[in-house]
Order: structure tokens, then C-alpha cells, then sequence
């Protein structure tokens, strides 16, 4: 029997379990196998089969539905029922955590977890709805003044760059680089932060009428960040490199440039090893030991943009800056929201700031080469947001790194003339084309491989996988949809000789970097930050690295933990959602890390006709939900495999995203589904 939690607000999470009546017994078989009960849920048929669907060659799995309990579908008797496994290892019992964790629900293909509710002040002086002001609270939005600044950012909020460390040094070098018509290259790296970076730097320099060039590594051929041959090279001929978006653990490439005279300055938001700094010119990155700056979550663009900003100030001597710097600065508001965005860094305080603004403005840009994007993309008529920069502008952008070289990219957001901007746009569009069935390949050959290793087990917590032929462009997108299938951390490499070389992926509470560093001895090179990573290992250190990456992981994360989890805001009614309630909560966007998508639940909504399956692949459905009097559609992704277990007049429990949907000059409400299951109510 569950114990109910009474909210203590219309809002407040609900946590308790919920749980049906868990029947525990052992049943001998003519077989003499021994099935244990492993768990019970009030669930439908199938669900267990579906969660576990990749262990169907380890265990073989069943559900007593024989108890006379006619047609179960229908009827509430499932609260009882006993979900029995034949274990042909006595041992090696399914934990499965969605019917575990003590902590969370069960969805059908999720966990299901509250978010903690900050104790809110009053806010009526806004008159935002109860809905809102708790949804700000669980993003730490606790008070008038704070809210007024979450939902109305201003220029104002961005933080003096005069306070990023080194960054006077920088900024007057630079100033100097230009008067005495030194060469300047700015050497970024090869995706969308690298590649907006270097175009803002370049923009500004060369409205100061700078002599500047850009170079971007080769992804394959010189690897990530600043290489030694590349430096040794520019040092012949560039008195000044200036950085972006990488360098903050170049150690040895620092030291051939002031071993040669040239001056280096280093830019950067990576992680970093606080006692091997490289000895460049100035480095400016917002968390260096002796930093000041407010905020410590800037990505490589945040941090050009803000250089640019204070090299600006320099070279005209005034913190005022002449409406030609002015403008461009504004209008550069845009290409570092696409760093920002694609990035995936936390979207609070000044980055919050940069991308509403850079968002706002980004269809009225001068930039020939960012408006043949927008129209290669199919957006001019787009409202566009972080969702279109995530999955539509970012990824082509990328592309071109991944499967050929980003110096393109950088050249259609720099220099490119009109005809050369449509050309390289509708390239990108072919290349990301290039991409999408590249990684498709490889993620069906990487998931394969991990399940027939075992690497799906429990005692298995972090997955390494490696083969021939995988490109190298795509192994870091494969790592996170390897991530999003198993729930653990990832890294896929590509071997090519006696290395390996890819990308590392994580969830939350496990850093890969300081996951790679307790492995570092065995490794060629790493670097990166908590969530992503890069590396390359010998092969003969491959096996041992694996091992120890997994005895690592195993330690930071419990078999409770591999499971996929649907973070909820809190629970809510039809009528909380009306499009009035639904237009006030858009107003948090942009959304991304530390401001996420609102997540809601609904509870005992009833299902009025059979799931129509939609999409040209047959791999989504869209639900008619009612409650009470009021009726809204749902609609959700990839799912469609649980149509046939939903019945017209089946109750459902319903995680989703509350949107507005604009059709024929109508706006209505949609419910984005995150997970379902059978309601208790």
C-alpha cells in the first residue's frame, strides 16, 4: 500500500511511488528453472518487455496474466499483477531501475522525477499566473527582482568584459597588432562555437582594418585544438595568433610560439589543468584560478564576443563605442547565440542574455552568409529559436566540420561574397545530408556491438566501443545517441593504425573528464568538459583503458541510475493549461541547460480514439486526451510502438511539454509527450 504525500500547493510535485500491490513468490516449472518475481506495477501487458526489450537474449521474459481476470485492458485488476522472470543465472537478476528506484514513478519507457521547488516570494506584483511563478521557482527564480530579469533580459545584464582575466593585456595587443599592420591569424576550432568565434573576432578586426586571416584544423587530419606543426608554421609569417574556442591546455604549441617570438593569445572555455597552464601571450577564459569574472559559463563565442567588445573599447579609447563598433556588435549578438546554443552551455545569466538577443535579431542580420543559412534551412519564415539552432542551423554548420573541413563554414560567415554564401549554404544542407546517414550507420553497428559484448549489463556502467571505418566526423554524435539508448556514459572511437581516436559522451553524475583523467596514463591525449570529451588511446592500452573506465563509473553510478529519466516541473490539470497559461510560460525561452523545456504531468486523462500513427517512417502517433469537459491533442515522437497497448477509454497518466501551435491563423495548445502510463485515478 503507498503512502500519499498531500501537496502543500496546487503545484507542488507530488514523489510518492504510487505503487500497486508487489507479489513475491517462486514457482517451479517442469523445466526445474527457477522464475523469480522481480517486481509488480499497475502497468499493461508488454511494458516490462518493452524496457528490457535489449536483454532478450539474456533473459526470457513473462507476465502471469491468467487470473481471471477477463479482459485486463479494461479493467483495474492489473494493480495486482505479478511480472515473473526466468533467470537462467540465479545471479544475474533484471534490476531494472524503472520498477526500482524508490524515489521515482515508472513511466512506460522512463523514470519519472520531481523537480525540487524553491520557496518562492511573493511575485502577485507581476501578475504572473501560480503556474509560472512555479515553474521560475524551480529554476531557482525565487524572487520580484530576479524574475523580472529572467523573463525581461536586458543589454544591461551582460557583465563588463573588462573583468575577464588578462583580457586588458589581450585587447591592447591587439589594438597594437592593428595600428602597426601586423598580421593576425585567428586559428578556432572546427565546430559552430569554434566557427562563430573566429567570424566575430575576424568582423571586428577587420572593421578596425586589420591584416587577418582565419585557419581551422582539419577534424581527421590535425585533430582537435591547437597542434604544433600548424603553430610552428604561422609563427613564420603571423606575429600575432590569437585563439578561440581552444588552446587552454596547448602547453607545447604556447612554448614553440614564445620559443620562436611570437605572441599567443589564448581564449577559451574548456576545462583546464590549473597547475600546466600554457605560457602564451595572455590567456582569458572566464574560470581561470584567479579569476574575478561573475560568470563562469561562457562558451568560446561568449568569450570572443566579449573580447571583441573590449578590444573595440581599446583601439577607440572610450568604454562609448562609435555606432559603427556599435552596430556590429549587435548584429555579432547573433553569431554568438549559435555558439551559445550549439554549444549547450547553461542558458541563465549573461548567456540568457546573448541569445535572446542574438535570436531576436538574427533574421535582420547583415551577414550575407548567416542569411543564405536561414534560407538553405527553409527558415525565413521562422520564428527562430534555440530549437532551430540546435537541430537545424547548428547541425549544418557542423556538418561541414564533421565531413569535410569547417574552413567553409568559417568563409560562409566571414568573407563569402552572395553567390559564394547560397553556394556554401546549400552545400552545408547536402553535407548534413551526408551526416545524418553516416551516423545512422554507425550508431546500428555501435548498439549491436554493445549489446553483444554485454557492455547493456549492470555491472557494465560506462561503454566503450571501437571498429575500422568509422568516420571520425560523427563518432561524437553516435556517443551520445549510444548514451540516450543504454543511459550511461559513452565513448566511441575509430581506429585508424595502432589508435584509437572519438568522443566521449556522459550523463549526469558522472564527470568524463575527471572520469578520463583517473585513466590519463593510458591515454595519448583527452580533453574536454564534464558532460563531452575528446580522445586518443593506443590500441594496446585499449582493453586496460576500458576496464578502468568502467571500474571508475561503477563507483559513481548505481544500477538504479541506467535508466533513461523524464524530469517533471509539476502536475497539472487541462484547464492549467489553457493557451493563455501556455503563451505567459514561453516567455521563459530560450530554453536549454538550467532552464529546460517545462515538463508537466496530467493525470487520469482518458484516451477517445485509437493513437493515429503519423510520420512517413510510421514511428509517431498522435493521442485525442480528454478530461472533465476538455479536450486536447498530444502528439508523441517515437512512439509508436505502443499504440496497440492503448485503448479508447483507457486513463492515462501524461508527461509532456505544453506548446502553441499556430495552423491556419488558429493557436492552439499541443501536449509534447515525454512518457505515459496507466493512470491510478
Amino acid at each position: 500500500m503507498s503512502t500519499k504525500h498531500e501537496p502543500t500547493s496546487r503545484f507542488t510535485a507530488r514523489r510518492d511511488r504510487r505503487e500497486g500491490t508487489v507479489q513475491r513468490t517462486l514457482i517451479e516449472d517442469s523445466c526445474s528453472a527457477d522464475f523469480k518475481c522481480i517486481g509488480g506495477r499497475r502497468t499493461i501487458p508488454g511494458t516490462l518487455h518493452e524496457v528490457c526489450r535489449t536483454k532478450d537474449q539474456q533473459y526470457n521474459l513473462k507476465v502471469i496474466r491468467d487470473w481471471g481476470l477477463g479482459n485486463w485492458g479494461r479493467q483495474k485488476a492489473w494493480k495486482t499483477l505479478l511480472f515473473v522472470c526466468l533467470v537462467p543465472n540465479p545471479k544475474s537478476l533484471i534490476s531494472n531501475p524503472c520498477y526500482h528506484a524508490h524515489m521515482f514513478e515508472a513511466g512506460m519507457l522512463k523514470r519519472w522525477r520531481f523537480r525540487e521547488n524553491g520557496q518562492v516570494t511573493d511575485l502577485s506584483d507581476l501578475n504572473l499566473s501560480p503556474l509560472l511563478v512555479h515553474l521560475l521557482g524551480n529554476r531557482g527564480v525565487l524572487d520580484s527582482q530576479t524574475a523580472r530579469d529572467f523573463l525581461n533580459p536586458k543589454m544591461t545584464q551582460l557583465h563588463d568584459p573588462g573583468l575577464l582575466p588578462n583580457i586588458a593585456k589581450a585587447a591592447s595587443r591587439m589594438s597594437r597588432a592593428v595600428r602597426e599592420g601586423q598580421p593576425i591569424v585567428i586559428y578556432g576550432d572546427y565546430d559552430v562555437d569554434g566557427i562563430t568565434a573566429s567570424s566575430i573576432l575576424w568582423h571586428t578586426l577587420r572593421l578596425a582594418g586589420a591584416f587577418v586571416r582565419t585557419y581551422v584544423p582539419h577534424r581527421i587530419e590535425e585533430g582537435y585544438g591547437i597542434n604544433c606543426d600548424a603553430i610552428t608554421a604561422m609563427c613564420e609569417a603571423d606575429p600575432l595568433i590569437i585563439s578561440v574556442d581552444c588552446g587552454i591546455t596547448a602547453v607545447e604549441p604556447a612554448a614553440i610560439a614564445k620559443a620562436k617570438g611570437v605572441d599567443l593569445i589564448i581564449t577559451d572555455h574548456h576545462e583546464m589543468d590549473a597547475d600546466n597552464l600554457p605560457d602564451a601571450y595572455a590567456l582569458v577564459h572566464p574560470r581561470l584560478p584567479e579569476s574575478q569574472y561573475p560568470f563562469g559559463e561562457l562558451c568560446g563565442a561568449g568569450v570572443a564576443f566579449k573580447l571583441a567588445w573590449q578590444f573595440a573599447r581599446v583601439h577607440n579609447g572610450s568604454d562609448r563605442l562609435p555606432k559603427a563598433y556599435r552596430d556590429l556588435m549587435i548584429q555579432q549578438m547573433s553569431l554568438a547565440a549559435l555558439g551559445t546554443v550549439a554549444d549547450i552551455v547553461p542558458l541563465v545569466d549573461e548567456n540568457r542574455v546573448i541569445t535572446t538577443f542574438g535570436l531576436g535579431q538574427i533574421k535582420h542580420t547583415d551577414f550575407m552568409g548567416l542569411n543564405a543559412l536561414i534560407d538553405a534551412s527553409r527558415l525565413r519564415d521562422e520564428k527562430i529559436d534555440a530549437y532551430h539552432v540546435g537541430f537545424v542551423l547548428g547541425p549544418r554548420l557542423n556538418a561541414c566540420g564533421r565531413m569535410g573541413h569547417a574552413k567553409d563554414a568559417v568563409h560562409l560567415l566571414t568573407e563569402a561574397t552572395e553567390d559564394e554564401a547560397m553556394d556554401i549554404a546549400e552545400f552545408l544542407t547536402q553535407e548534413n545530408d551526408k551526416r545524418r546517414a553516416t551516423e545512422k550507420k554507425i550508431v546500428d553497428k555501435a548498439a549491436q556491438q554493445v549489446i553483444d559484448r554485454g557492455y547493456d549489463q549492470s555491472d557494465c556502467r560506462a561503454i566503450v566501443v571501437a571498429d575500422h571505418d568509422w568516420h571520425p566526423g560523427v563518432v561524437g554524435i553516435v556517443a551520445s545517441r549510444i548514451v540516450e539508448q543504454f543511459a550511461r556514459p559513452a565513448i566511441v572511437m575509430n581506429i585508424d593504425g595502432d589508435e584509437a581516436h572519438g568522443s566521449a559522451r556522459s550523463v549526469e553524475g558522472v564527470s568524463i573528464h575527471d572520469a578520463l583523467k583517473h585513466c590519463e596514463d593510458l591515454l595519448v591525449s583527452f580533453g574536454g568538459h564534464a558532460m563531452a570529451a575528446g580522445l586518443r588511446v593506443k590500441l594496446e592500452n585499449l582493453d586496460a583503458f576500458r576496464e578502468r573506465l568502467v571500474a571508475y563509473v561503477n563507483e559513481h553510478l548505481t544500477v538504479d541510475d541506467l535508466c533513461s529519466i523524464v524530469d517533471i516541473d509539476t502536475e497539472c490539470t487541462l484547464a492549467d493549461i489553457a493557451l493563455h497559461e501556455v503563451q505567459q510560460i514561453e516567455r521563459m525561452a530560450p530554453f536549454g541547460p538550467h532552464n529546460p523545456k517545462p515538463v508537466l504531468c496530467v493525470r487520469g486523462v482518458q484516451l477517445q480514439r485509437p493513437p493515429m500513427i503519423m510520420g512517413q517512417t510510421g514511428k509517431h502517433m498522435r493521442l485525442n486526451l480528454r478530461q472533465g469537459d476538455l479536450y486536447l491533442n498530444a502528439v508523441a515522437f517515437n512512439m509508436a510502438d505502443l499504440a496497440p497497448k492503448l485503448v479508447p477509454g483507457m486513463k492515462l497518466d501524461v508527461a509532456f511539454e505544453p506548446k502553441t501551435n499556430t495552423w491556419q491563423g488558429r493557436t492552439s495548445v499541443d501536449m509534447m509527450v515525454k512518457d505515459l502510463k496507466i493512470s491510478d485515478s
